[in-house]
């Protein structure tokens, strides 16, 4: 799980980067939108020099402005200019939407403390049980 939050974050974090980086405001259409549980998976068809893109899994985030879209509905986008490909709704700072970040490094960092504590518990019973063969060896001397 804390692999999976800190490869998540770790993009979002190189997205939002790009797009800070040099943002193009472009105009999308909403095309599909699919009801899955938790919400909508939304796909964007936009332009950006002349090139077509579409994004699957455009990140909402929490607070977006974007609420219960349609198919035809325009939506405002900021996209990296060296990597069209990733965008974000206009007015996020992060693509996965500004209050994701915070959760996000609280999974990150609360699966490396318990992954610390994991492997401490772990080193701590080697060594005991070393301690153990050693003394069992002694006494058997």
């Amino acid at each position: 799980m804390a692999l999976v939050g800190g490869c998540s974050l770790a993009g979002e974090i190189s997205d939002a980067g790009r797009i800070d980086a040099s943002p193009v405001r472009v105009y999308g259409v909403v095309d599909r939108v699919v009801q899955v549980r938790g919400g909508s998976d939304i796909r964007v068809s936009y332009q950006v020099d002349g090139q077509r893109f579409a994004t699957e899994d455009l990140p909402l985030g929490h607070g977006a402005r974007l609420t219960d879209p349609a198919v035809g509905t325009a939506v405002c986008l900021e996209a990296a200019a060296e990597h069209p490909e990733t965008v974000r709704l206009c007015s996020q700072k992060y693509p996965g939407g500004d209050n994701m970040i915070p959760t996000e490094g609280l999974v990150v960092l609360a699966g490396a403390a318990g992954g610390l504590m994991a492997a401490g518990w772990i080193v701590a019973v080697a060594r005991q049980e070393r301690r153990e063969r050693e003394r069992s060896l002694r006494d058997s001397l």
